[in-house]
């Protein structure tokens, strides 16, 4: 399932500026980071459109499809969330 365009541009700024975000997920659970790029991940041998994020000095993939809000917590004059 893809996100809509204009909500990609949101994630592709965050990835850009490399903001720390917080992303709920749509079963509730938050998770906060530093967005660092997009990537396609292979779940299942499913291509999966995923932001990447720096969490703790890991790294972590998060599905485009089951993120429900972003929530810049960097300022900046782009956005401060968003609802997908």
């Amino acid at each position: 399932m893809n996100i809509a365009c204009q909500l990609y541009d949101y994630i592709e700024i965050a990835c850009m500026y490399g903001l720390e975000v917080s992303v709920v997920l749509k079963d509730g659970n938050t998770i906060n980071g530093k967005a660092l790029t997009t990537v396609i991940d292979k779940r299942n041998d499913v291509a999966t459109e995923c932001i990447q994020m720096s969490i703790d000095k890991n790294t972590q993939n998060i599905a485009l499809n089951e993120i429900a809000q972003l929530h810049a917590i960097t300022d900046n004059p782009h956005f401060s969330s968003v609802s997908f």
